[in-house]
């Protein structure tokens, strides 16, 4: 037999993100060849907006065409961390808070058909999911935004964008996975911490030790209190092979009770 050989890959860079979305994902499949740039998606326009041109095929740069799917995610910190987290970049020089974006792509097949990236129409608001990029990093731009730490206020401040391009193909094997519940309640666990964001200790965790030993020892009482079930019969001593019992006693009972005479083929 032939033997399998196989590769290990060690990862040297993984970024994985859970958290929400922030809006439905925007679709991306249409450009106009006439003002040479903007990218539109076929489910809300047929012609350019700007010039009435007919639409064309976003193409990647081999000259592809390519459907993006883009959304926004917000890590699932809770309001505790998010807070420190703003107040650790205020206090750093030319410090600016991170907004999380992401993009999936689909290709056009060979029957000319081109379609929504796989998990398009899952992405909507307020969905939760989890994102894994490996061996890649995340594409950092800035832009001009207004400020979530002042939302009534007009002046906008800078963001740092991360935009994660999702390639699932060898050898990155990047992912977006839309959660149920469950999934996300296994993933984010909320716990109580320190002003500097190191774990804080548990309140009164002797009294809970206590509690938990008197509840396990209420039980135990009342499984001891409980009657005993009834017991099993006790076994009849059958005559049929007990060699204190006469052998023509012996076959009367076995005849009666299986109706087989063991001696029904004997020759």
């Amino acid at each position: 037999m032939e033997k399998q050989v196989s590769t290990k890959r060690s990862v040297n860079y993984a970024f994985k993100i859970v958290g929400n979305l922030g809006h439905d994902n925007k679709l991306f499949d249409r450009t106009c060849p006439a003002c040479r740039k903007g990218m539109y998606s076929s489910r809300k326009y047929s012609r350019c907006p700007k010039c009435g041109g007919a639409l064309g095929y976003l193409t990647n740069a081999e000259g592809k065409a390519i459907a993006i799917s883009e959304g926004t995610v917000y890590p699932a910190f809770g309001p505790v961390q998010e807070k420190n987290d703003a107040m650790a970049i205020s206090k750093r020089k030319n410090g600016m808070p991170i907004k999380y974006r992401f993009k999936m792509f689909s290709f056009i097949d060979e029957h000319g058909v081109l379609i929504p990236p796989a998990d398009h129409d899952r992405c909507r608001s307020g969905a939760r999911v989890e994102i894994m990029i490996m061996r890649h990093q995340p594409v950092p731009s800035w832009f001009m935004g207004k400020d979530d730490n002042n939302p009534n206020s007009k002046t906008k401040v800078p963001w740092v964008e991360w935009m994660l391009p999702i390639y699932t193909n060898t050898p990155y094997n990047d992912y977006v996975k839309v959660l149920t519940d469950q999934e996300y309640a296994s993933k984010t666990v909320s716990h109580n911490i320190n002003p500097d964001g190191s774990p804080a200790p548990i309140a009164n965790i002797d009294a809970a030790i206590d509690d938990l030993e008197a509840r396990i020892a209420a039980i135990k009482a009342a499984r001891s209190s409980q009657p005993p079930g009834p017991q099993a019969p006790e076994p009849q001593s059958e005559p049929f092979g007990n060699d204190d019992v006469p052998w023509e006693q012996q076959k009367a009972v076995s005849v009666a009770d299986n109706n087989v005479d063991p001696f029904a083929y004997a020759g």
